[in-house]
């Protein structure tokens, strides 16, 4: 079955996800799941590398791990990477066409009714977006012009170094506690998005997701600073 547009055949599939797409809801849904994978690899990111506190070996052992898993990390690195377009694009789009739809701002901010994680949503994204580049480039890839002193595959040095620099530690850290706004609106707005609506359970999910983002940002911080302190140290 197809569905004629202009005298050009369009499988029925392709037409209906498109629509899909172009919908609010379409890509609230999008925005969602995506957000839900996103969120489990910041997680399970997170317990890998707090591994870094326990010492050179222990940490470059699972970096090695990673690596030569290559058909794990392959598919792993083409779903996040999906994952991350698609977010990115729905959650651009979804504050476009809100600016759109109301082109003047309340004179009187709805500060009520609304936390700093959503009203910074799009802001915090954006931020916790470059950052992902940078952090790829930086620890990941080994860019010379991000990262000079880069040795492949010894991943604990590697974030000794880079974090020896105060500029990249202030950095990462302003983007972490951009990461922790993202996530506490974004975990409970996206249960929103998927229909978990209760006026019991409702108010319990913002508490929640609020508690698990500031977690989440905190430890990661814990470990630039863990080399600032010297906790982390060659």
């Amino acid at each position: 079955m197809s569905v004629a547009t202009a005298n050009v055949e369009v499988p029925a599939k392709v037409s209906r996800l498109a629509v899909f797409w172009q919908s609010q809801i379409g890509k609230k849904s999008v925005s969602a799941v995506t957000g839900i994978i996103l969120s489990l690899f910041v997680v399970g990111h997170l317990v890998g590398n707090l591994q870094v506190f326990e010492g050179l070996e222990k940490l470059n052992a699972y970096a090695h791990f990673l690596q030569s898993a290559t058909e794990l990390l392959w598919p792993v690195r083409v779903v996040l990477l999906a994952a991350v377009i698609l977010h990115a694009t729905a959650g651009i789009q979804l504050y476009l066409a809100s600016r759109a739809a109301r082109p003047v701002p309340y004179r009187v901010p709805l500060a009520a009714s609304s936390s700093v994680g959503s009203r910074t949503m799009i802001w915090s994204g954006l931020l916790v977006l470059a950052f992902v580049v940078y952090h790829i480039l930086d620890l990941t890839l080994g860019a010379a012009a991000v990262h000079a002193g880069f040795v492949p595959g010894n991943a604990f040095l590697n974030v000794v170094t880079s974090f020896r620099s105060w500029g990249k530690v202030i950095f990462y850290a302003a983007a972490l506690v951009g990461l922790g706004f993202h996530l506490s609106h974004g975990l409970y707005s996206l249960l929103q998005s998927l229909g978990f609506r209760s006026p019991l359970w409702t108010p319990r999910f913002k508490q929640a997701a609020v508690v698990v983002g500031v977690i989440l940002a905190v430890f990661y911080i814990f470990i630039p600073a863990g080399v600032v302190v010297g906790l982390i140290h060659l």
